[in-house]
């Protein structure tokens, strides 16, 4: 029993150290201002969605922004999490302006916290990560839009754990968890609507989903690498491991706004009825 409490206490102290050793502010500089409406409704032709598919959104206090999603297949498919979707009856992805593109979702087996989103078109899907390069002490990127703004987070990964689901239906599920190391300056709100974005490593590959932020405890959790593989599998796209844009410290800001631009990255919302 002595033994076991001796390596309780070194396991702790390790990750005392380590993550305390890793402790960084390499915020992103602000976000641009976003085009306005006139703008985003002369571009609403060449984005890639069908023109057929998008909408003009109601006035403010008839829609609310929920999470984050990314492309997952060049079909249309996306990942969101199901917290974003909950049981709206109108959801959409904002793509700027007073324009969004309305989907319908379907499940996973066995990954109950997430859904697919569809869509007529979507961005280029981002390249996945191979697990076995997942490793302690590697950097990831969490582009979105927390607080419903836009902006973006980093942090460097500690390992693997376990986070209880709260709601009912909602299985625990294994995690990655990440002491944070920088977001966008200037963000008045917590990483929380980040909720069903990539965590991508730098060369751009797809390392998680997007969980949650702990502020107080300098933690952002994402889902594993298997995770986003399963979501994968479900759709058209093969499997695909091709590095991509090289993502620094200095320089995930504006490799952010790029995947938010080519509509890779997109706001979720949901129109209330």
């Amino acid at each position: 029993m002595k033994l076991d409490w001796l390596l309780y206490a070194a396991t702790i102290t390790a990750l005392v150290v380590v993550t305390g050793k890793w402790h960084e502010e390499s915020n992103s500089p602000p976000a641009p201002p976003p085009p306005g409406i006139g703008e985003m409704s002369l571009f609403a032709s060449f984005t890639p969605f069908a023109v057929s598919s998008i909408i003009n959104l109601p006035v403010d206090d008839q829609k609310i922004m929920t999470g984050t999603a990314f492309a997952i297949s060049k079909n249309g498919e996306w990942i969101v999490a199901k917290e974003s979707v909950g049981a709206c009856t109108h959801p959409f992805l904002n793509i700027g302006g007073n324009l969004a593109v309305p989907f319908k979702t379907r499940a996973v087996p066995g990954h109950g916290n997430y859904l697919i989103a569809i869509t007529e078109g979507a961005g280029r899907p981002l390249p996945l990560i191979d697990p076995a390069n997942v490793k302690p002490g590697m950097r990831a990127f969490m582009p979105g839009y927390p607080g419903g703004q836009v902006g973006e987070a980093t942090g460097r990964l500690i390992g693997r754990t376990v986070i209880e689901r709260s709601k009912r239906g909602q299985p625990n599920e294994p995690v990655l968890a990440w002491a944070k190391a920088g977001q966008t300056e200037d963000l008045k709100s917590d990483l929380n609507q980040l909720v069903g974005g990539p965590a991508i490593d730098d060369a751009s590959h797809v390392v998680g989903i997007t969980i949650k932020e702990k502020p107080r405890r300098g933690r952002i959790y994402t889902a594993v690498p298997e995770t986003v593989a399963a979501f994968a599998a479900s759709t058209a796209r093969a499997p695909d491991f091709d590095a991509e844009a090289t993502i620094t410290k200095r320089n995930y800001g504006i490799v952010s706004d790029t995947l938010r631009r080519e509509y890779r990255v997109a706001q979720v919302g949901c129109i209330i009825s």
